[in-house]
């Protein structure tokens, strides 16, 4: 929910198809320009207008250019949907056009008159035509008088006029039948044009009254002789009945349509706030935060893991405090979460509560306890449907995140899982090679040592210790992903990079004839990193560039300065890693297209453990080819200064 300021005005406009509209606009818009205030401009209607009406479509526009949010409501019942939706964003303004009457008796309240009596605190203006004042009409009080004026003066007027007939009728000597008529007529559209069913009864009582004191012997008294109309004025306050419900019914279909159109709204807004919601926690705040717009309560929400904490407070408002009494609230609230069901205020259990409280659930699982703040106040039945429905929606987002967390993991673990069994499988079986070639030389050496000559025992030596020296630092390769991987952070410090390089360097000791050249700059490269784990990137930068080049070429590692990094590359004369392997080389197992002659000695984890180790470092590593051939090799360190 958007944080408005307090006192912010909240400016709702209600457009037409009407080119006038642009001028409840421009009121509007004036009002728009107070600091913190939001406006909305709402269309009530057939949508298919938007796309049909020209006029419509220019006041739609020139709303948006005014800086008004445009909505629309599919109905027929405007003032009940405009008076929700004002309830819904909590209008404090609210802009409607008006044009005078035709005529003096109407058959329906003034927009402006409905939405008066509809809204609490809303300061209705009425733009008119002809003129260009703002009329500000304010509801004064939230109790409705069980009279209204107006209603009142069309009874009044349309029983005159059915009088005035009646005496024509009499004075022309035509029978009773026909006055009676006339009345009857006028209680019909009493009862069909007043708000309420009381008038149409008043209507009837005045028939009633009138006829027989101004037309039944003897006149001037309400004595009557004869018993055929007293069936009369029964047959009449039946009809005024029967009319005044059918047309109370109407208003009540048309009511219900509203609302289940608004409902449909809500409904929608929430679930694509929850939809774009990226945790559970979001998404209960969503579910919280609606519910305080549409119920103006405040809210409550118990997490269903964390018993015995203070539940999360979701306020109406500065002046709705929300006093509990705690011990019976908790027991309401486990309560709830064991049984999944509502209990606490204006229920069978724990009534005494000052809270409602409601199980967010589905398929057997508890996701939190919702408690909403009744205050001595049930909820009606329209917003005890939209409750449950938005609650409804609330545990199925919260059902599919649980899903989708659950197919999360089982997809990592079985990634991992993969990714176990074929480090197993690729170690088993690169490992039993050389493992096999140092158990079978060293049995040689045991058996037949005194027969050798000393250039073949020397052979057999070197051969030994290669593939030791490749054992180990294949094992050290491991470890080290392993230390990476179970660890947050690595400890780093400034060194020299130089110094870092040609130490990795001499670890090749004598057994490479490839010429090795370093290119540094002339001033001292300090960096920020874990020299022991870079001196294993160079190790396998190193390695690999003396195992997939010809003999005698040339191998160069440079460091050179590059703004505020440090930029190390080791390049090298061998044919190069064709395109399509550029993309995988990085990759853990991946041996390329392009294999060695000895492929027990590629189990593909070097290569991805630098990437590790430069992503550790909050840099990368990236490969390219030498000119004119060859392969490259660039990582990034950050460069420091250090004060000598």
């Amino acid at each position: 929910m958007s944080a408005v300021k307090d006192n912010a005005p909240v400016i709702l406009v209600c457009m037409s198809s009407s080119p006038s509209s642009q001028r409840v606009i421009e009121a509007a818009a004036a009002m728009l320009k107070v600091p913190g205030s939001t406006g909305t401009a709402l269309f009530v209607g057939d949508s298919s207008m938007e796309s049909e009406n020209a006029v419509l479509r220019e006041n739609i526009a020139y709303a948006r250019k005014c800086g008004f949010e445009y909505r629309s409501l599919n109905s027929s019942d405007i003032a009940v949907s405009i008076a929700e939706y004002a309830r819904r964003i909590k209008a404090t303004n609210l802009f409607i056009g008006s044009s005078p009457s035709a005529f003096f008796i109407q058959t329906k309240k003034p927009l402006s008159d409905q939405l008066t009596a509809s809204l609490s605190d809303v300061t209705i203006h009425v733009i008119p035509n002809g003129l260009s004042s703002v009329v500000p009409y304010i509801q004064r009080e939230a109790n409705r008088l069980p009279f209204q004026l107006a209603d009142c003066l069309r009874v009044i007027a349309l029983m005159s006029a059915a009088t005035a007939v009646g005496w024509w009728f009499y004075q022309s000597r035509y029978s009773n039948a026909n006055i009676i008529t006339v009345y009857i007529l006028a209680v019909l559209i009493s009862s069909l044009i007043t708000t309420r069913r009381r008038y149409g009864i008043l209507a009837a009582v005045l028939y009633i009254l009138l006829f027989n004191f101004l037309f039944i012997e003897p006149r001037f008294t309400l004595l009557v002789y004869d018993s055929a109309y007293l069936m009369t004025y029964f047959v009449s306050l039946a009809a005024a009945l029967i009319t005044s419900s059918l047309a109370a019914h109407a208003q009540a279909i048309a009511r219900r349509s509203a609302e289940n159109a608004y409902q449909a709204k809500v409904l929608l807004d929430t679930s694509n706030q929850l939809e774009r919601a990226s945790d559970p926690a979001e998404m209960t705040a969503i579910t919280c935060q609606q519910l305080v717009r549409l119920l103006n309560r405040s809210v409550l929400f118990y997490p269903a893991e964390n018993d015995g904490e203070e539940p999360q407070l979701f306020s109406a408002g500065p002046g709705m405090p929300l006093e509990r009494d705690t011990e019976q609230e908790t027991e309401a609230v486990k309560w709830t979460k064991e049984n999944s069901r509502r209990c606490g205020a204006f229920t069978d259990r724990y009534s005494r509560c000052r809270c409602q409280y409601i199980a967010i659930h589905a398929d057997n699982r508890n996701y939190g306890v919702i408690g909403i703040d009744m205050n001595k106040s049930p909820f009606s039945g329209f917003e005890q449907t939209i409750l449950y429905s938005i609650v409804y929606e609330a545990a199925m987002a919260l059902d599919n995140e649980r899903m989708r967390q659950e197919h999360h993991r089982a997809e990592i673990a079985a990634e991992n899982e993969r990714m176990r069994t074929a480090l197993l499988r690729s170690i088993s079986h690169d490992l039993r090679t050389p493992l096999t070639s140092i158990y079978g030389n060293a049995v040689n050496l045991a058996e037949n040592a005194e027969r050798m000559s000393a250039g073949d025992r020397q052979e057999i030596y070197g051969d030994m210790q290669e593939n030791s020296s490749w054992l180990i630092r294949q094992m050290e390769n491991i470890l080290s992903m392993t230390r990476i991987e179970n660890e947050a952070d690595i400890a780093m410090n400034i060194e020299n990079v130089e110094d870092v390089i040609l130490e990795s360097i001499r670890h090749l000791g004598q057994k490479t004839d490839h010429e090795i050249e370093t290119q540094f700059d002339d001033e001292p490269l300090f960096a920020l990193m874990n020299a022991r784990l870079i001196m294993t990137v160079m190790d396998n930068l190193l390695n690999n560039a003396l195992k997939y080049t010809p003999q005698g070429t040339k191998i160069t590692v440079s460091a050179l300065h590059e703004g505020e990094l440090i930029r190390v590359s080791v390049a090298d004369e061998g044919s190069g890693i064709a395109d399509e392997d550029k993309p995988h080389v990085f990759d853990l197992f991946y041996t390329g297209s392009r294999m060695p002659t000895d492929k027990s000695r590629n189990m593909g984890i070097g290569l991805n453990l630098c990437q590790l180790i430069m992503k550790a470092h909050g840099s990368s590593i990236e490969v390219s080819d030498a000119v004119p051939h060859g392969a490259v090799f660039t990582f990034f360190l950050q460069a420091k200064e250090v004060s000598l």
